[in-house]
């Protein structure tokens, strides 16, 4: 029950933008967790999703809402010369970080996991992206359409053959990738009060759509193995 309250004093500190990473960060909320929201000084561009189709429109930001709840905020600009100072204080508090800027520009603002983890041994810092971090995409931003359904071959599945795929509802992709992240995060505490040592955990939006798709993934590569096993056989 989230009147647990089991998180009550675990801090963590929520750089990531519109769904996936925010909403792991808002289930670790509803259990007690301390939470600051991170965003621009112009916001996250999901507190404008309630005035774009195909959700539903609406005058009340519902959606950033959602992924937002029970957050305390701040602005921040990390581009500017001071916004490191800010940050290492900001990691230095925190327990959990959550960030899922593309590595280019991550690189560019001193955010990857090797620029903050000696400011704090004991930081989870966990890490989304659309495409996982090896590969030729890897650098390339994701959201839940092109990463987890397109991608994954899910979107496949959602019409009837010679039929358009039909479009799924909004966030559907980032909220399961969401969970994937939170278990990740769960898992890198516990290991922590078992070690003392922090960890860095990553997900990819891919990789979870090829986990939701695994039953059908999981045959072709069975398939793939089994033809190329035949194909080495000796003759």
């Amino acid at each position: 029950m989230a009147s647990d309250n089991i998180f009550s004093g675990l801090k963590v500190v929520d750089l990531a933008s519109f769904i996936a990473g925010p909403s792991a960060a808002v289930i670790l909320s509803d259990f007690g967790a301390d939470v600051i929201k991170v965003e621009p000084p112009h916001g996250d561009l999901w507190r404008i999703a309630n005035h774009l189709p195909p959700q539903p429109v609406a005058e009340e930001a519902y959606p950033w809402h959602l992924a937002n709840r029970n957050k305390r905020g701040m602005a921040l600009n990390l581009k500017s010369p001071n916004a490191h100072q800010v940050l290492e204080k900001l990691v230095k508090w925190a327990d959990v970080l959550i960030v899922n800027t593309p590595h280019p520009a991550r690189k560019k603002l001193k955010l990857e996991y090797e620029d903050v983890a000696g400011w704090n041994p004991r930081l989870i810092y966990a890490d989304i992206t659309g495409f996982g971090d090896n590969g030729p995409d890897a650098n390339l931003p994701g959201f839940d359409i092109t990463s987890y359904w397109a991608r994954s071959g899910l979107l496949s599945m959602t019409r009837d053959a010679g039929a358009p795929p039909t479009w799924p509802v909004a966030g559907s992709g980032d909220n399961a990738t969401a969970v994937g992240l939170y278990s990740a995060i769960v898992t890198a505490l516990y290991r922590r009060e078992r070690t003392g040592a922090g960890a860095h955990v990553t997900t990819s939006l891919l990789a979870e759509g090829v986990w939701s798709a695994s039953v059908s993934t999981g045959s072709v590569v069975r398939s793939e193995i089994l033809r190329a096993a035949r194909s080495y056989a000796p003759r």
